[in-house]
């Protein structure tokens, strides 16, 4: 766990991990409402929860997994303020600054997916 470290665990989450977990909720999201909206499903139930609960479970994972991902990367930059000489704290610095950022900017999309399950009806045809 050390943020010096090439191989730092918390660097390296908070910079992938809320791209891709955004880009697995856009798929797990579509996927959602194609599998309950086929006409082999009725009640449009997946495992006796409504299509629009599973939307608002799988928006609430994936947003709980780049909050976490964006608070390692703050704990990993307070702890670099403690030192900083060398080319390795350069890179860990930016590394965390950059997985911060990520995880705000990637919380506040993941924040609209929120809405969507409220505003938009799922089953429908476009007119």
């Amino acid at each position: 766990m050390d943020p010096l470290s090439a191989r730092s665990f918390p660097l390296w989450f908070g910079v992938l991990a809320p791209p891709l977990a955004w880009g697995a909720h856009l798929v797990l999201g579509d996927l959602i409402f194609e599998l309950g909206c086929g006409p082999a499903v009725r009640g449009r139930e997946i495992a006796g929860l409504s299509l629009e609960a599973w939307a608002l479970i799988e928006t609430a994972v994936v947003g709980v997994i780049i909050a976490a991902a964006g608070l390692l990367a703050l704990e990993a930059w307070r702890r670099l303020r403690a030192t900083s000489d060398g080319t390795a704290w350069n890179r860990a610095h930016a590394l965390a600054v950059a997985g911060m950022a990520s995880g705000v900017i990637y919380l506040t999309l993941i924040g609209f997916g929120f809405l969507a399950p409220f505003f938009l009806r799922g089953c429908t045809t476009s007119p």
